[in-house]
């Protein structure tokens, strides 16, 4: 039998199975619904036309607490606003976003509100290829580039000929393939492309957080532990061939064979595998025979051992390389 209850206020627990909450269907198009006091809790949205604003209701008819669930179900992204045109969510295909009214001081209101975001596996930013020549389609979706997000509309995107790289939103939020990744974009899709098609398309994304900002190789030196070179005021976010380690200054380590030593006095040459981002490094020397040594024609990637003697050497030497600092 159904109760109808105008309304009910709680001042304890509230013990309940399962709750329906009515809901205002929209299909979405260029236009603007604005939500009122007396609208469904749970909004449902579809369609694939571009341009749909939501705006809530005008925070001074409502009381604190009132709540709505909008759930965009079209293949295009929905803004929300305040009852202003304010700025809240750009609410992206198949997101769900959970908002509550904790301010009513004005019409714009107070808004606290949590966006459910799809996994990357889902259908925003899926490149397909057609099968003939450069061009490859991609749904839209947002990329948040830097910390900020952004809006991308589907679209079709001709690939460079003959290369092998990467499909990437730009920090001005544009679709992007080149190459190599400029500093701050948002990596998408890895293809190559041959003479005049495309041979290789793969999605590049990671679960990563968000807001991490993307470096370029230099940024952070490939060393497996030990090293993350500072990148300004900026954290950088080491790509697949480098490795985030702790502060400890940089340290190579190596032997020299004794047969490698030539001339007189005798000399041999160390070439490090990763060069030093600068020649601010000492180096330590210690060998199996008797000799003063020093070092010599120090440079970023090398650096020469001077054994200050002609005799011919008979065991290996030992080498030590360290930047200067001090560990935190």
């Amino acid at each position: 039998m159904s109760l109808l209850i105008d309304s009910l206020v709680s001042e304890g627990l509230l013990d309940f199975k399962s709750e329906r909450s009515q809901i205002g269907a929209l299909t979405v198009s260029a236009s603007t619904q604005t939500l009122v006091v007396g609208s469904e809790r749970t909004q449902v949205y579809s369609g694939s036309v571009t341009g749909q604003i939501v705006k809530m209701p005008d925070a001074t008819t409502l009381t604190v607490g009132y709540r709505y669930l909008l759930c965009n179900d079209s293949s295009v992204n929905v803004t929300v606003q305040d009852s202003a045109a304010g700025a809240l969510v750009l609410l992206g295909p198949a997101q769900r976003m959970d908002i509550l009214c904790s301010g009513t001081g004005s019409a714009a209101g107070t808004w606290s509100y949590v966006v459910m975001q799809k996994s990357i596996s889902g259908s925003q930013f899926q490149f397909t290829y057609p099968g003939t020549g450069l061009a490859v389609n991609y749904t839209g979706g947002n990329a948040r580039v830097n910390g900020t997000l952004t809006a991308v509309a589907a679209g079709a995107i001709t690939l460079p000929v003959s290369t092998t790289g990467t499909i990437y939103v730009s920090v001005a939020g544009v679709i992007t393939a080149t190459a190599s990744i400029p500093d701050g974009a948002k990596p998408l899709y890895n293809f190559v492309t041959s003479a005049g098609a495309v041979t290789t398309l793969t999605d590049a994304r990671e679960e990563i957080e968000d807001n991490l900002i993307w470096g370029v190789v230099g940024d952070i030196i490939g060393k497996i532990s030990g090293q993350a070179k500072a990148a300004g005021a900026l954290e950088k976010y080491a790509r697949a061939d480098h490795v985030h380690g702790n502060s400890d200054p940089l340290t190579k380590s190596g032997r020299v064979a004794a047969g490698s030593f030539a001339g007189n006095p005798k000399k041999a040459t160390v070439t490090f595998g990763v060069a030093f981002p600068n020649t601010n490094y000492n180096v330590t020397v210690t060998g199996a025979d008797g000799r003063s040594w020093i070092y010599e024609s120090k440079l970023v990637g090398s650096f020469v051992i001077n054994t200050q003697a002609n005799a011919v050497l008979t065991g290996e030497v030992h080498w030590q390389a360290q930047a200067d600092g001090e560990s935190l």
